[in-house]
């Protein structure tokens, strides 16, 4: 099975990228505006997957001036388009993507009740750093994930 086609996002996105953040996620959601900004931030890198206006996959990568380490603030895949190796792809694209603009590492959270991605992390080499208890909406803990990509 061929590797899906992963593109940087385009300001042209905005509307596919709030669809797909609404269908996958039932809160702590990337808002319009913070997309919108994202889109236009030197900063910030959103790479994507899926045909233009109904995107399959989504992931936000923020760098910061003052770190080495790069932010994977969301991952999201289409419900329609799970278990295809499509996270994988878009995770391994973010990598590279982080490593070509200097990054030494790659963090995260996750919500400890997300096994899928729990084990896409796992299985992709990313350690747990920390568990931090309340950290979504709904009270649930997450566990900060990182990965050094030297």
């Amino acid at each position: 099975m061929p590797a899906p086609a992963i593109r940087v996002a385009r300001p042209d996105d905005l509307d596919a990228l709030v669809d797909l953040e609404n269908r996958c996620f039932r809160g702590d959601r990337m808002s319009r505006r913070s997309y919108a900004a994202a889109l236009h931030n030197p900063r910030a890198i959103l790479l994507v997957s899926g045909a233009r206006g109904s995107l399959l996959a989504a992931a936000a990568l923020f760098f910061r001036s003052n770190s080495s380490a790069t932010r994977l603030y969301t991952i999201a895949v289409a419900p329609e388009a799970r278990g295809r190796g499509l996270g994988a792809a878009l995770l391994d694209a973010c990598e590279k993507t982080a490593r070509k603009r200097g990054a030494t590492a790659l963090r995260l959270e996750v919500n400890v009740r997300n096994k899928s991605a729990l084990a896409l992390y796992r299985k992709s080499g990313y350690g747990i750093r920390e568990r931090i208890n309340r950290y979504y909406e709904d009270g649930s803990d997450a566990l900060r994930l990182e990965k050094p990509l030297s």
